[in-house]
């Protein structure tokens, strides 16, 4: 489908939600990054736009401080989600403010304090697989029981939210679920909810630190760093930032790859034994099997000219990495709809991004993935779809691709 913008040049629509109600989104993606690297496009609000699929292109862009994320932000025409100008969230802003965030709450996510939370999220997925045993023979609905759980106690626990108030937070969960929409005005009484529920809980962390994120961050500074010192507001977005995505991309990431798991061939026990080859096949399956749609990328706008992928791009211009599309880019990933978690650039996708703005949480994300595996492929080897794979349906509303219900037995 085709626009007309406002020089009569015909621009293909952005495709917000083209895949994102696909089983196979990968078809899409594949088909996508198999194009131009870098293609002009039409946003919702009429604005032209450069859609970058090129793998080397979504690097360039997600690294070069020419492309900013905060000028995309501050633009009313250059978003792609409504929620995007909500809040002054770390995912919003260039360094060197970003950097400022980031080198504080990075603090909480050592290599000591990853290591030292696996045992840990073990015993959760081992707590949640012993309340699913408890229904056995009825089928059993993993999203509802499992993948929608474990991400929300993981990260409620590496913040420090009190296991009483969890259920807020999952009350909360749909609700920050913004419409795939650059205009009109979200809906935000779950952010501003959520923003005033971590105030709460930072006023707490002031008088009585513990051994929680929202300690770290609230205690930042006191070793002589002033300007590590954050503001109670700073602490609230930040917090709010890690909590949300330490959970919604997760419950869809978990889903996703269970589903996968499930319908293969071999089901639960065709996986690894070994935990290396365990966690590359976690690494291929996290790349083959995209989370988001194109809505779902953060826009950036460049600051200058900018040559990329055989295009000129113009200072103001709006441009989205599809880092999506990149991870089926063949230069990097040759046949890159075959499953081969022993390919060398298993490690290379892109899918918690790249650059300054790459996900801190990632390394807990593939704990909560590999430990989750191999639960489900010692204690459960013939668990099985309890319904036709085509039958899985995903959230409408939903920012990412998300599935509604997880059906099984064994």
């Amino acid at each position: 489908m085709t626009a007309q913008t406002m020089t009569g040049r015909q621009l293909p629509e952005f495709p917000l939600r083209s895949v994102e109600r696909r089983t196979d989104a990968a078809e899409e993606y594949a088909r996508l990054a198999a194009g131009a690297p870098v293609t002009e496009v039409r946003l919702p609000s009429g604005r032209p736009a450069w859609l970058i699929v090129g793998y080397r292109e979504v690097r360039t862009a997600l690294t070069d401080p020419r492309f900013s994320r905060n000028e995309a932000v501050r633009d009313p025409g250059g978003h792609l989600l409504a929620v995007e100008a909500v809040g002054t969230s770390i995912l919003n802003l260039d360094p060197p403010a970003h950097t400022r965030l980031r080198r504080v709450a990075a603090r909480g996510f050592t290599e000591a304090r990853i290591a030292a939370l696996r045992p840990r999220i073990t015993e959760l997925v081992g707590e949640l697989l012993d309340d699913l045993a408890q229904q056995h023979p009825d089928p059993v609905d993993l999203c509802e029981g499992f993948c929608k759980v474990l991400p929300v106690r993981v990260i409620g626990e590496i913040l420090g939210v009190p296991p009483a108030d969890r259920y807020r937070i999952e009350k909360w969960r749909d609700g920050l679920d913004a419409p795939i929409t650059g205009t009109g005005a979200p809906d935000t009484s779950a952010h501003t909810e959520l923003l005033e529920y971590i105030d709460e809980l930072v006023a707490e962390r002031r008088e009585r630190p513990q051994d929680d994120l929202l300690s770290v961050l609230a205690r930042a500074g006191e070793d002589g760093e002033e300007e590590d010192v954050l503001t109670d507001r700073e602490i609230a977005a930040l917090g709010g930032t890690l909590l949300v995505a330490g959970f919604e991309n997760t419950v869809a990431q978990l889903g996703l790859v269970l589903r996968e798991v499930l319908t293969g061939p071999n089901g639960p026990r065709g996986l690894p034994q070994d935990d290396e080859a365990l966690a590359a096949e976690v690494e291929e399956l996290i790349r083959r099997l995209p989370i988001g749609d194109y809505g779902g990328t953060l826009a950036r706008k460049a600051t200058e000219d900018v040559e990329l992928g055989g295009v000129s791009i113009k200072a103001g211009d709006i441009v989205i990495a599809a880092v999506q599309a990149a991870n089926f880019d063949p230069e990097a990933f040759a046949d890159p709809r075959r499953h081969d978690p022993v390919r060398d650039t298993v490690a290379h996708h892109l899918a918690f991004g790249y650059g300054v703005h790459r996900c801190l949480g990632a390394p807990v994300a593939r704990i909560e993935l590999q430990e989750s595996l191999k639960a489900l492929r010692d204690r459960f080897p013939g668990m099985r779809l309890a319904v036709p794979a085509e039958e899985l349906r995903f959230h409408e509303a939903a920012i990412n691709r998300r599935l509604v219900s997880l059906p099984v037995v064994w």
